[in-house]
C-alpha cells in the first residue's frame, strides 16, 4: 500500500471521529485512496507493553481530552456529545465494518461514519446489534448481517491484520495515518498530510 493513505482508527477515540470527517477530503484533493482500518487500540497497547495509558488512567487527562476534543470538533463544525457509556469495547463495530467492506468499500465507510455519529454526535450506544438497528435501516443492510459479524472469521482476520499493521508501523495512539514510509498521529496532523502530499507532488 505505497500510494494510498492508510487510516487506522479506534471508534472510541474522539479524535478519530474528527479525523473520519476530514481525511477523505485530503485524499480526494491529492488523488489518493484512503484505506480505512479500524483496530483494537487495547491490543496495540498490549503489544507494545503500554499499560494504564487510556484516558481513564489519569482523571485530569480524561477531563482535558474531553474538553479539547469537544473544542476541536466545534471548530471543525462537528457535533459532539459526551458518550452515554465510556469507554466501551467497539468489537462489534470493528468486525461489522470488515464484513460490510468485503462486500462494498463505500458501504464499509458509510457504516463507520454512522458508528462515529451515533457514539460521538448523538451519545448513543454501539456495542450490541440492537443498538445499530437504525443505522442498518439507513444503510439498507439487514441487522442480522451486522450481528453475524461477531462470528465472521474473515472479518476477524482482517481486523487482526489491521491491528498488526498498525503495530508494525509504530502506532501507539489513534487516529494513526500511514502514507508510504511516513506516519502521522492525530487528527491535528491531517493538515500536515495535506502539506506533505503537496510537497511530494511538487
Amino acid at each position: 500500500m505505497s500510494d494510498v493513505i492508510e487510516f487506522f482508527f479506534e471508534y472510541v477515540s474522539p479524535y478519530a471521529y474528527i479525523a473520519a470527517k476530514q481525511i477523505e477530503e485530503v485524499g480526494k484533493k491529492h488523488g489518493k485512496e484512503v484505506i480505512w482500518r479500524p483496530v483494537s487500540l487495547g491490543h496495540v497497547w498490549k503489544s507494545i507493553g503500554a499499560t494504564n495509558v487510556g484516558p481513564g488512567a489519569v482523571s485530569q487527562k480524561a477531563q482535558y481530552l474531553m474538553q479539547d476534543s469537544a473544542r476541536f470538533a466545534k471548530m471543525a463544525g462537528l457535533e459532539m456529545a459526551k458518550p452515554a457509556v465510556f469507554p466501551v469495547d467497539a468489537k462489534l463495530a470493528r468486525l461489522a465494518f470488515y464484513r460490510l467492506s468485503a462486500q462494498d468499500k463505500d458501504l464499509g465507510k458509510a457504516f463507520a461514519q454512522g458508528i462515529f455519529d451515533k457514539f460521538w454526535a448523538k451519545s448513543e450506544e454501539i456495542t450490541e446489534p440492537e443498538h445499530l438497528e437504525d443505522l442498518a435501516k439507513k444503510l439498507k443492510v439487514d441487522l442480522g448481517e451486522i450481528a453475524e459479524a461477531l462470528t465472521d472469521e474473515d472479518a476477524k482476520a482482517a481486523m487482526i491484520a489491521s491491528t498488526q499493521a498498525a503495530i508494525d508501523c509504530g502506532a501507539f495512539g489513534m487516529p494513526w495515518f500511514k502514507y508510504g514510509e511516513q506516519v502521522f498521529w492525530g487528527a491535528d496532523r491531517i493538515p500536515h498530510i495535506d502539506q506533505y502530499l503537496a510537497f511530494k507532488a511538487a
